[in-house]
């Protein structure tokens, strides 16, 4: 099986939509292609090109059950409004009792990649499809393999990606779901690869779609998997997408009533925010969580930070932390809880660095009150912690 990569430096949209169209029709015109359409702005890019190619695509959604609730609303059924063509593949019955129990990060991403392939596969066969294309960006590429996308070939094979990453085996980061998969068609097509997510961004502009998926937060491969620190449940499941929707929306809320958008760039040219979100866990305090140290994953216990409420200082303090994988600052608690909460709000540009974003503390004390409604909610944090040295999702 061949892999096909558009290979681009940096172009203004208009040029990057007319070169992605000729890499289409180069590689897949007169073929038939399935789209892994996640719902996500690369994956929805992906689709974007392929129909403005006007190459025969199927697009396919995979409910696996782990995906998030967006102001109420089911993921599958968001999505569903902006593309009406797609089909929806339920897999949940088959999918989560596999991974219930899990705790291990790694094992959570294999887990994924083998169901995403599974699914895959099925339909590929079912339909008799040519090709495979999905929505891999720049960050998936380099924290895979290890590599810059310069040292990539727009056509390569599966042996000889195979060995190029051997070869830069330290540069590994993590695996991505949609990476190093082989799959029972003559090759797969990646035409947004040499993309960050803001340049993502600006071609969903080009294509006028609306704000609320142009500036849609990045949401990980494991899905909600990356943000229960520890076992999956049932239980905790349920729990996490309801405070997900929570923290995500009320921040949206608040950027779109000073802003007039979910997403803003700042002084620093960060995307901000780039990702809020709400992980759990049972004991957060004795849980390993994932680090970054010198571009290698680590696994550490974090720290938590309690008293009066101090930004500058409190990322001066993460910023160079030793021993631990990252700072909790202490908003609230109940000791009847359950389930800690941890709000995440980063800005980025590529996701290969990150800060953290300067909520008002005003906001981050009215969101306590409403998660310590949850009678499930135990301590709530505020992750004070850059990128590195933590790492911007737990798993």
């Amino acid at each position: 099986m061949l892999n096909h990569r558009l290979i681009l430096d940096i172009i203004k949209p208009e040029k990057f939509v007319k070169t992605a169209i000729q890499f289409l029709q180069k590689h897949a015109k007169d073929k038939k292609v399935f789209c892994a359409l996640s719902g996500g702005i690369d994956s929805s890019a992906t689709y974007l090109l392929l129909k403005k190619a006007k190459i025969n695509t199927i697009p396919v959604f995979i409910d696996h059950g782990l995906m998030r609730i967006i102001k109420g609303v089911e993921e599958r059924e968001y999505i569903k409004k902006l593309f009406p063509d797609l089909r929806v593949i339920d897999i949940r019955n088959d999918f989560l009792p596999k991974i219930y129990g899990e705790s291990d990060a790694e094992e959570k991403r294999k887990l994924f990649k083998a169901a995403y392939s599974d699914i895959i596969s099925k339909i590929i066969q079912e339909e008799n499809c040519d090709l495979l294309a999905d929505g891999t960006i720049l960050p998936d590429i380099e924290e895979s393999f290890g590599v810059k996308i310069t040292d990539l070939k727009e056509t390569m094979s599966l042996e000889e990606e195979k060995e190029l990453m051997e070869k830069h085996i330290e540069g590994f980061v993590k695996s991505q779901h949609n990476v190093e998969i082989e799959y029972d068609v003559m090759a797969t097509i990646q035409p947004v690869a040499s993309l960050t997510k803001h340049q993502v961004r600006e071609i969903l502009k080009n294509f006028n779609m609306p704000q609320e998926l142009i500036y849609r937060k990045a949401f990980p491969g494991p899905a909600l998997a990356a943000r229960i620190v520890g076992p999956v449940t049932e239980e905790n499941l349920i729990f996490e997408k309801n405070v997900h929707d929570l923290i995500e929306s009320s921040v949206e809320n608040y950027y779109q009533e000073k802003y007039g958008k979910t997403m803003i760039i700042n002084n620093d040219g960060e995307q901000e925010p780039f990702q809020v979100f709400a992980a759990i866990s049972e004991d957060v305090l004795n849980r390993r969580v994932t680090g970054l140290v010198d571009g290698k994953r680590i696994y550490e216990l974090p720290l938590c930070e309690k008293g009066d409420w101090d930004y500058k200082r409190l990322i001066e303090k993460a910023s160079g932390l030793e021993g631990y994988a990252r700072i909790l600052y202490e908003l609230g608690s109940n000791p009847k809880g359950k389930y800690d909460v941890l709000i995440r709000s980063i800005n980025s540009k590529d996701a290969r660095t990150a800060t953290v974003t300067e909520l008002p503390i005003e906001l981050l004390k009215e969101l306590t009150q409403k998660l310590l409604k949850f009678t499930q909610t135990k301590n709530v944090y505020f992750d004070v912690t850059p990128k590195p040295p933590a790492t911007i999702e737990y798993v």
